[in-house]
């Protein structure tokens, strides 16, 4: 999609590349993080939250990196500590992701001269970052299997809210992008797209005897009831986000990462 016109009485025009276009009466951002659609909802914008992950992957770990594996465990590991972070997850198939939290500029690497290509140069900064960290937890950063990848953390300003507009709604990171810290995203993109079909289709059944779906009204009333479950829950969970990123990746973490928790539960 290139662009979305109005057309009036909660009708929109999708423009695609290559000169196609098609109308609808209902059109749902679902275009993650930069989204488009968005544009016409008041037209917010991700904000740099002052952390990047640096990915890094270490694959067969169980038996080519045993002592990250270990450190893993099952699930994920978190060590923070002064505004850094090392994070490791466990995948499938013997595989660990982890990442290598700072809080920094957007344009690090930039600024140090550094082609996130050149994965030693790369490597050789983020241990500058880690110089009093236990080997062992460097051995995260030292062991990676393949290049860094750059993860600057984006999120949408919270709370992010529009005017209900006929025709309009989002799901998902381009309703609510936050921060990873939430560990709700990708659930709440699929507990979204599920109550936005349900409501569809319960207003839907109310014009059962009408061929070619609901009625403008009612696809409208089916949009309604979904923004009005939605929004609240996202507003929320886009609060306790940048909250705990804030605490995480912070001069005195993890003990303002610990009083956050416990605020909350």
């Amino acid at each position: 999609m290139t662009h979305l016109e109005p057309l009036g009485g909660g009708a929109h025009r999708i423009h695609f590349a290559g000169g196609a276009s098609a109308d609808h009466t209902l059109v749902i951002g679902a275009d993650g993080a930069w989204s488009r659609v968005r544009g016409l909802l008041g037209g917010a914008v991700p904000d740099y939250t002052g952390v990047t992950f640096v990915e890094a992957n270490l694959d067969d770990a169980d038996r080519r990196h045993p002592h990250a594996a270990a450190l893993t465990g099952h699930g994920m590991m978190m060590a923070l500590h002064a505004n850094r972070g090392l994070i490791a997850q466990r995948n499938s198939g013997g595989h660990l992701r982890v990442y290598i939290a700072l809080r920094t500029e957007l344009d690090w690497y930039e600024t140090a001269g550094i082609d996130l290509a050149d994965t030693e140069r790369v490597r050789a900064a983020l241990l500058a970052e880690f110089t009093e960290w236990s080997p062992s937890l460097r051995g995260l950063i030292t062991d990676n299997d393949g290049p860094f990848v750059n993860r600057p953390i984006h999120a949408l300003p919270v709370p992010h809210t529009w005017p209900h507009t006929p025709g309009l709604t989002l799901l998902g990171d381009a309703a609510h992008l936050m921060s990873p810290f939430s560990g709700m995203g990708a659930n709440l993109a699929m507990l979204d797209g599920a109550d936005l079909a349900l409501a569809v289709a319960a207003h839907a059944h109310a014009d059962a005897a009408q061929a070619g779906g609901p009625s403008a009204g009612r696809l409208d009333a089916a949009v309604r009831a979904y923004e009005s479950v939605m929004l609240p829950r996202s507003v929320e969970a886009a609060a306790g986000a940048a909250e705990a990123i804030a605490a995480a990746i912070a001069p005195d973490a993890p003990v303002g990462l610990l009083a956050h928790f416990a605020s909350r539960h």
